[in-house]
């Protein structure tokens, strides 16, 4: 085993092993913004022949496909995303495109916890992954079939605008003017860039493009998902990672507005093919949510296999070797140095081939014997009991759920699988608004209030539908919950944050709301917005920074933050007093459970 290699060269190794700063599994959760170096395809096979066959059918026919990848937590549901993504990579870089090949482009989604705006959570990802090149592409291809021409001037804007909205006429209007004048208009490009991403303008600066809408808006975001795929050349794959995140924050409704959404980009979006990645053991519940339709149009659900013993050995084989080569040592010639197959057997037999708990298990005998706990010579002999001496970590509790128990069980368990999947935490606008309904509805059961909430409530305005966030009705009144769809916190809300205003004004005018809260970033000015709001006094402004969002989001499932029980008391009134987390948990702890459990 190690006998091909000298003292110096095992105590090489070894110290190479203890002093890098990164050991070479530390990473054992992988997420859509953190790429895995490492692939093993065999457990995914069948499910690589179905997506690449959906790819290369959409290509020819332009017919939307959604494909459902079920697994269990830590089975490799996010790495397949990254799986895709250097097949990508690799195929681009041919610059040419095969003709038994189609040009395609995975865009990562994931799930947001809450069904608020997910038409523009899912184009802020394309936009996000592919960025303004694909803008580049489609608004080339538009004009120059507008126009007939690939370039045009500033003076033949209005004209091209008029043959444009001949093709896309009513809601689409605003995007062919854009789109236009981003191709068209030198001096008004940029501006033109910034709405096509989304970003703050002012009002000011909306009159100068000519428009009246602003992407955030639902019926804004489809229409732009449709011209981009329609004209783009390119299949686009969307990757839906944690399909359960809705059902997982807020139930049933959540989870049924959410794939409503999904349907919305089946039917009425070309050239689509959607993978929706979701735990195993949820997925017959889904399926009870789910409308025949869309359960009858979907592919077959594929699901994710295990690791084989020899995956095992091949992935740890590969992993050591990539960690040498970062190490700029070339590898040992025992491939499962410092490790052995009667470890790796047991690694196996232990994590049940399951990656998460494989990764979990190698990084455990590797730190053992690194610190001196193990050494080379007991791996080497079959003295003693390796498997006692190892003490493996916690690895991912196998669950079944049964379509009979009841939601708030299921939603445990799920929590309890995404456990340790929650590292990172995207502080989206999304995010925010659900984890803000979610610590509500915590507070609002714990101190026994009787009300009822509706997520993304609708009114309608001159015939035309408006959203926001929620709604919660309590005591006769009816609370609005509206958040602005921006960037990021750590900035003014800028022009997002008067729309959003306007939206609650509205609807409080119009009688369908009685008061609101509106959460926007810290320092959030402007005179228009700042004099909407001095006008509609019922709107009560909740201002927050990205720790505090962080905060509201990571505490909400559990003993929300003191954020949250402030705008439970907003709404409800008299409340028990905030407990500091640590005396919540331990209240919990010793008392009937989970706060919300009971009414859930």
């Amino acid at each position: 085993m190690f006998k091909d290699l000298s003292e110096d060269e095992k105590e090489l190794y070894l110290d190479v092993l203890r002093d890098g700063e990164l050991a070479p599994f530390d990473n054992f959760v992988s997420r859509g913004n953190l790429p895995d170096a490492i692939d093993i395809d065999s457990p995914r096979n069948s499910i690589d022949r179905q997506v690449f066959r959906a790819i290369k059918a959409t290509n020819r026919d332009k017919a939307t496909r959604l494909i459902p990848i079920l697994g269990s937590a830590g089975s490799g549901k996010t790495h397949a995303y990254w799986a895709y993504k250097d097949v990508e990579s690799e195929l681009r870089k041919k610059r040419t495109i095969d003709i038994e090949e189609a040009d395609w482009r995975v865009v990562y989604v994931p799930a947001p916890p809450a069904s608020i705006r997910v038409l523009l959570h899912v184009y802020t990802c394309i936009i996000d992954d592919l960025g303004s090149e694909i803008l580049d592409i489609v608004s080339s291809t538009l004009v120059t079939r507008w126009s007939g021409r690939r370039k045009i001037k500033k003076k033949h804007i209005d004209t091209v605008v008029q043959n444009g909205l001949k093709e896309f006429p009513g809601v689409y209007s605003d995007c062919v003017k854009v789109l236009v004048t981003y191709r068209g208009d030198k001096e008004k490009r940029a501006l033109a860039l910034r709405w096509l991403l989304g970003e703050d303008l002012e009002l000011e600066e909306l009159k100068q493009l000519g428009v009246n809408s602003v992407i955030e808006e639902d019926d804004i975001c489809l229409a732009m998902i449709k011209m981009i795929t329609e004209n783009l050349d390119t299949v686009l794959v969307l990757y839906f990672d944690e399909l359960e995140s809705p059902y997982r924050m807020h139930g049933e409704e959540a989870e049924r507005k959410f794939l409503e959404v999904l349907k919305k980009l089946y039917n009425e979006i070309r050239s689509l093919v959607i993978v929706v990645a979701v735990l195993k053991e949820i997925w017959p519940r889904l399926l009870e949510i789910m409308d025949q339709p869309l359960r009858q149009r979907m592919e077959q659900e594929q699901e994710l296999k295990p690791f084989s013993l020899n995956d095992v050995k091949l992935f740890y084989a590969k992993t050591m070797e990539d960690f040498w080569d970062k190490a700029n040592l070339n590898p040992p010639l025992y491939p499962l140095f410092p490790l052995n197959e009667k470890v790796v057997d047991i690694i196996f037999e232990k994590s049940q081939g399951n990656p998460r708990d494989t990764i979990k298990l190698c990084s455990k005998f590797i730190d053992r014997i690194i610190d001196g706990d193990m050494t080379l010579e007991d791996l080497a002999s079959d003295k003693g009991d390796i498997v006692a001496t190892a003490q493996p970590p916690q690895l991912t509790p196998k669950y079944d759920i049964s379509p009979q128990e009841s939601e708030s069980e299921i939603r445990r368990k799920i929590e309890e699988m995404l456990a340790d999947e929650k590292d990172v935490v995207d502080i989206t606008p999304q995010a925010v608004a659900g984890a803000a309904l979610k610590s509500i509805i915590t507070f609002g059961e714990r101190n026994s209030k009787n009300f009822k909430t509706q997520m993304e409530f609708r009114f309608t305005k001159n015939e035309r539908e408006y959203g926001i966030a929620a709604m919660i009705e309590y005591d006769t009144k009816k609370w609005g919950l509206e958040i602005p769809s921006i960037k990021s916190f750590d900035r003014s809300g800028g022009v997002a944050a008067f729309y959003a205003a306007r939206r609650l004004r509205d609807a409080i005018k119009l009688g369908a709301l009685n008061n609101a809260i509106l959460i926007v970033p810290e320092g959030t000015a402007g005179a228009k917005f700042t004099m909407k709001l001095e006008k509609t006094p019922e709107i009560r402004k909740v201002e927050i920074n990205d720790d505090i969002g962080e905060e509201l989001i990571i505490k909400a499932l559990n003993y929300p933050s003191k954020v949250g029980w402030e705008m439970a008391r907003t709404i409800f009134g008299e409340i028990e007093e905030y407990h500091p987390p640590a005396e919540a948990l331990e209240e919990i702890s010793v008392g009937e459970g989970p706060p919300s459990e009971e009414n859930e």
